[in-house]
């Protein structure tokens, strides 16, 4: 195989990968939506219920598994740069593969990873849950 071949297929290889990697981005805006919500019903249930420690444990338990889930996601998507990556630094004289570069200038909150707010979010919210478990089953 040639090296005219050989970096047509990885050129191939690469977008395959950049559509994966963009593939996770409304997964994880759906699944922190999704947490969103489900934390704006159950606050309300909450109150309404006057603290019932069951909500509050659906609570602590909806975002526990929501951290695994964004876990997962991100772990998908950062397994998909890597490989990016790695074809980026075979090809550094073909720009083609520089199209996902991080060595790009953004402001401030370009700069910020989506994971962090992704996962902080989901933390966030079981530590709020664990919190409030906590607080009902000392007070009573």
């Amino acid at each position: 195989m040639s090296n005219n071949e050989n970096e047509q297929i990885e050129i191939e290889k690469y977008k395959l990968l950049f559509q994966l990697w963009i593939s996770e981005n409304p997964v994880k805006t759906g699944k922190l939506q999704t947490l969103m919500l489900v934390n704006s019903i159950l606050v309300p249930a909450f109150l309404l219920t006057k603290g019932s420690v069951w909500i509050a444990m659906v609570g602590f338990l909806f975002s526990t598994v929501w951290i695994f889930s964004l876990g997962r996601t991100l772990n998908f998507q950062n397994h998909w740069l890597e490989q990016m990556e790695e074809l980026r630094h075979q090809h550094l004289n073909n720009p083609i593969f520089d199209i996902h570069s991080r060595e790009k200038k953004f402001n401030i909150w370009g700069k910020i990873p989506s994971r962090y707010f992704l996962l902080g979010s989901a933390v966030g919210s079981a530590i709020a849950w664990l919190a409030v478990i906590l607080y009902i089953i000392i007070i009573n």
